[in-house]
């Protein structure tokens, strides 16, 4: 578990129901069209008390390695349609922004809440609920 942000695309983003809609292979073409994300296709998990590393298979993970300071998660995962980040820092968010503009999407937030470019100039928050791109 844990926040995440989310890279959407919808035809009607008023309907809650309708499913993401970028495909994997879009979604492969632009990792290897960025030169700042690593494809992966998997990470690997340590188990406390354990002492091997296992490998566990995600198409579409990739890791962000252009990105700028320390973070706790920086990588992109694909599932569903659409792509996620946990606990995103300021910098990830921006780059969210920034993947979601060329693929023709919005970035929400696992509460509802829609992110864009204004999230820099408007303290750091998310755009307003009521008014939904």
């Amino acid at each position: 578990m844990g926040y995440e942000l989310h890279i959407i695309r919808q035809n009607d983003y008023d309907n809650e129901n309708e499913r993401s809609n970028i495909t994997l292979d879009e979604w492969i073409k632009y990792i290897q069209s960025d030169s700042e994300l690593n494809l992966t296709n998997g990470f690997h998990i340590n188990f406390p008390g354990k002492p091997e590393v296992s490998w566990r298979e995600s198409l579409g993970f990739c890791e962000w390695v252009a990105h700028p300071g320390p973070a706790p998660f920086p990588w992109f995962d694909f599932g569903l349609g659409s792509i996620s980040a946990k606990y995103p820092d300021r910098h990830t968010i921006g780059k969210m922004i920034k993947i979601a503009q060329v693929l023709n999407a919005k970035v929400i937030g696992d509460d509802g809440e829609y992110w864009d470019e204004t999230y820099f100039t408007n303290g750091g928050y998310a755009t307003d609920l009521e008014h939904r791109p």
